[in-house]
């Protein structure tokens, strides 16, 4: 290994004088072969995994060491933001070019720590290897959440109201913005929510505790294709009013540059992970315009027949689930 790491358990203490905190839960800290804590009572664990892989989810081009820890961490989140529940504890397995271990692996861990520090996240351990060929991430989500308060992407009805946190799009603009050629110049909101993603985890609970929320999913491969895998699981349809749709807030600048219209990107952009969640009517009139400063947008309805419409004044035409997916990409 290059200068700075001798050995892996070089790596492990270096792990954990960067993000490790001090939790009452936490039994055993970092460096046993499996971490020990005391679930709270009265509650549900949650556990997600997401990997990252160079190439696929980042590339160096243009994506820091910290923006790709702190990326790791976020999309995890973001899977517990959606289930309604408070997120605990974080693992990680990495593996890493010998020739970049150096340079890479104490700029992730800052990264990934910023954010865990935001949502007093620990991480509890985890795994790093080489990899003979590009870098691979892989980050474990512990969290928790109230039976009562638990939020699925099954629980959706005709009749339901379809709502949206934020702007969708703008991660989507972002990565064109990078991946264009030339040097790049300028650092706009589209590019910095691209390369960190803000998880919704306080508008999740907010939900969930209040139980506005009769479905929640993230949106993380893109509008058109999430609110379909929610639709799938609760067996229902649902009618987009394009008006309603909140499109990225851009410059004109860069609005000249981008290949589609902003509607292309809020409908089938990737990696906004906002939050897409359905509404009883019973309770629509609860759901409040901001929830801790993040706009919140009613933007269709639920349908009893299947499929997904997107409706325009009288018109209304098939809207096609054109999110990303890896292998059809592939």
């Amino acid at each position: 290994m290059r200068a700075g790491f001798s050995s892996e358990a070089e790596i492990i203490r270096h792990i954990r004088r960067t993000v490790v905190r001090t939790t009452r839960q936490l039994v055993l800290p970092i460096g046993d072969d499996a971490a020990a804590f005391r679930p709270r009572p009265g509650r549900l664990l949650l556990v997600s995994t997401d990997a990252l892989v160079e190439g696929v989810h980042f590339d160096l081009d243009y994506c820091s060491a910290e923006d790709t820890g702190w990326k790791a961490l976020a999309v995890n989140l973001s899977d517990i933001a959606a289930m309604g529940g408070t997120p605990l504890f974080a693992t990680t397995s990495i593996a890493v070019p010998r020739e970049v271990i150096s340079g890479f692996v104490p700029r992730f861990y800052r990264g990934l720590a910023a954010l865990a520090r935001q949502h007093a996240v620990t991480l509890i351990g985890g795994d790093s290897c080489r990899s003979r060929q590009g870098i691979f991430v892989d980050v474990t989500i512990i969290g928790d959440v109230q039976p009562a308060h638990l939020s699925t992407r099954q629980g959706a009805r005709p009749g339901d109201s379809i709502y949206v946190t934020g702007e969708l799009g703008r991660s989507a603009i972002g990565l064109e913005l990078l991946t264009r050629p030339g040097k790049k110049t300028w650092r706009s909101a589209a590019v910095r929510r691209h390369l960190r993603p803000q998880p919704r985890c306080f508008a999740g609970r907010y939900l969930a505790e209040r139980k506005l929320a009769s479905a929640m999913i993230d949106l993380s491969d893109g509008l058109s294709t999430d609110l379909g895998h929610l639709c799938k699981q609760s067996g229902v349809g649902a009618d987009l009013e394009l008006s309603q749709i909140p499109t990225a807030t851009i410059t004109d600048r860069e609005r000249r540059s981008l290949s589609n219209a902003p509607l292309h990107y809020a409908l089938h952009g990737g990696e906004d992970y906002e939050l897409l969640f359905t509404v009883p009517s019973r309770v629509g009139r609860q759901v409040p315009l901001y929830i801790d400063g993040l706009p919140v947008r009613r933007i269709g309805q639920i349908t009893q027949g299947a499929g997904l419409w997107l409706c325009d004044g009288a018109r209304r035409r098939r809207l096609k689930a054109s999110g990303f997916d890896h292998f059809t990409e592939w």
